[in-house]
């Protein structure tokens, strides 16, 4: 970005938080000794306004929003060509950076797990009973709503059949043809058997 759209963006936001700053404290009545029955002048419907200031807490709040986003302009990018000074991303914070960090996290506190059970063979996998709780849980967190909260719940008793490319029939019990999680009976050429074995 160019130094004159970087310094546009920074003036047009810090004014506007200056211009908000100046605006509820030019407008605050003060702290009332108590509330009034004086109105505003104007009715709606026999409705009217009261000539009351803004509850303190709402002022306070108001307040706050302002702090905080001056807080996250100093942390953040946010004003242009400005990096932020968020802790621990010198260079300036992007959400790309943030993501490959987290990612150099995970891989150092997984990688090892993963790399242990990338090396073992498939069934000595399914007899690890660690493997086997994780699996579940990832089961759980990822496949249940399309699988049912039990793996075996939709195929228990039921033969999956389809044909393969050259016109065999693939028989297999208890799991659907393939990895999908499309039933057989909505592919081509697939059928369900009611069969049981």
């Amino acid at each position: 970005m160019s130094n004159f759209w970087s310094g546009y963006i920074a003036l047009l936001t810090l004014g506007s938080i200056v211009a908000l700053f100046w605006l509820i404290f030019a407008t605050r009545k003060g702290e009332p000794a108590g509330t009034t029955d004086k109105t505003m002048g104007h009715s709606f419907d026999g409705i009217e306004e009261y000539d009351n200031p803004l509850p303190r807490w709402w002022f306070l709040l108001f307040i706050g929003t302002l702090v905080f986003g001056i807080l996250y302009l100093v942390l953040y990018p946010g004003l242009g060509n400005w990096k932020g000074v968020l802790p621990g991303y010198e260079d300036g914070w992007t959400q790309e950076k943030q993501w490959q960090r987290e990612v150099a996290q995970a891989d150092e506190k997984y990688g090892p797990i993963f790399a242990k059970y990338a090396a073992m063979p498939v069934e000595q996998v399914a007899q690890d009973e660690q493997a086997v709780k994780m699996g579940a849980r990832l089961f759980a967190n990822y496949c249940s709503i399309c699988h049912a909260p039990t793996p075996r719940a939709p195929w228990a008793s039921r033969t999956w059949s389809t044909m393969n490319g050259a016109g065999v029939v693939i028989r297999s019990r208890s799991r659907p043809p393939s990895s999908t999680a499309v039933p057989p009976r909505c592919r081509p050429g697939a059928r369900l058997s009611a069969k049981k074995a």
